[in-house]
């Protein structure tokens, strides 16, 4: 199971916009009738219960929601891109790949995050004409998409994990419990990824999640680590199997514990309901009966189970259940801060920030600005004339001149270098 992926994704770029003139019967010498571009799909990601890998993101390739459609003539608007939405499972957190910065957390099925905008629609000519511009012979075009790099990290969503030592029955454990059908084997690492199971008690019902088999070392990444410890960090409750049948059970117990603790992220400190497995067996019998002082002195719930025939499971899982319902309502009564839920930042236009870099060249920094800068033919003398008279009404050109910038010194804009012109 793949569980932790970089993906990148693209929102659509927007359709450029039309020169188009008038052209009927009557009226030769039409005015300009350039349709706008329509605007780039966004890219969202939607958390769905039914998906449990991220195995569909695997190939490296680029997911590019819909570009938009370009405008027409007699103002015809091109079509707007096809959003494109992409199903996670739900458990997924969404990170930026460069800062590590957690993004969005997908709790619930069907949340919905947005993840990048797509770009404006170009204008058409029939936007630039004014007073002293009658027939403009030029279009914008459409400006492209968010680009984003992020990092999915699954997290199960499971109540209670149940943990413990390669073999110690954990699988056989949550195939009593449940309907699930781990894959079991009398031998050490038959469980290579986690399996979940809805466990039932009368009315009420439980998560479960059988884990991957601890080693010594998994903190430091030996074994499966890593892998194994963060699928635990959403569990409210532990249930540690110990294998009776072992010589040492509760010194296995204590290297648990002190992987957990060496891990951090809260591990160590959630509610644990020790289950002493395999009491079917004479030695494990025997292991019972010899330790029963030294684990009535861990303080721990216990219960002494066999997996393979069913004693005592039923009683664990209604203690688990209890165990369960007393953590969320000690969450429910902390205030918990919320996690950060992407948005791209708004488009505020009309503002923008005017600066020298540190090589002494004058920039010009604003989403109006750069949008102008990106869309219009700089190198064309009707569409530059239009860059600056906008530039001019937002009050640019005042900044400019407080910065000693003269008519022909370079000024960086956005991404474009232009030649300053009074």
């Amino acid at each position: 199971m793949i569980d932790q992926i970089e993906i990148e994704v693209a929102a659509g770029r927007g359709g450029d916009g039309a020169v188009s003139f008038r052209r009927e019967k009557f009226t030769p010498r039409g005015g300009p009738d350039g349709g706008d571009g329509g605007r780039g799909g966004d890219v969202y990601l939607v958390a769905q219960r039914r998906m449990t890998t991220l195995d569909d993101y695997s190939d490296g390739r680029v997911r590019r929601s819909e570009d938009g459609v370009s405008g027409g003539p007699n103002q015809r608007r091109g079509r707007s891109g096809e959003a494109l939405v992409l199903p996670v499972p739900v458990g997924t957190m969404v990170y930026d790949a460069e800062t590590d910065e957690v993004l969005a957390d997908l709790t619930e099925d069907g949340a919905r995050v947005l993840l990048g905008r797509g770009g404006r629609g170009g204008w058409g000519n029939k936007r630039f004409t004014n007073s002293t511009r009658q027939a403009p012979k030029f279009a914008q075009r459409g400006a492209p998409g968010d680009e984003r790099r992020l990092r999915l990290d699954l997290k199960l969503l499971a109540d209670v994990g149940l943990v413990g030592l390669p073999n110690a029955g954990k699988s056989t454990l949550l195939t009593v419990w449940s309907r699930a059908r781990p894959k079991i084997a009398a031998y050490p690492f038959t469980t290579l990824q986690p399996e979940l199971g809805v466990v039932y008690v009368g009315h009420d019902a439980f998560v479960a999640a059988d884990m991957p088999g601890l080693i010594e070392g998994a903190s430091a990444g030996v074994g499966l680590g890593h892998e194994f410890l963060r699928h635990i960090e959403r569990t409210r409750v532990l249930v540690h199997v110990l294998d009776m049948t072992e010589d040492e059970p509760l010194a296995n117990y204590a290297m648990i514990n002190a992987e957990l603790r060496e891990f951090g992220h809260g591990l160590a400190e959630k509610p644990q309901i020790l289950a002493l497995n395999k009491a079917d067996d004479p030695d494990a019998q025997a292991h019972i009966e010899l330790l029963r002082e030294d684990v009535e002195a861990l303080g721990v719930p216990t219960f002494t189970i066999s997996a393979a025939t069913g004693q005592g499971v039923r009683e664990l899982a209604q203690q688990a259940l209890w165990t369960l319902r007393a953590a969320q309502d000690e969450e429910a009564e902390a205030t918990a801060a919320e996690v950060p839920v992407l948005t791209p930042e708004p488009r505020r236009t009309g503002r923008f920030e005017a600066y020298r870099d540190a090589e002494g060249v004058a920039v010009v920094d604003g989403p109006t600005p750069n949008w102008l800068a990106a869309t219009l033919d700089l190198h064309d003398r009707e569409p530059r004339e239009e860059f600056f008279s906008r530039l001019r009404r937002m009050g640019v050109h005042r900044s400019m001149r407080r910065l000693g910038v003269k008519e022909g010194d370079p000024v960086r804009v956005g991404d474009v270098e232009v030649a300053w012109e009074e």
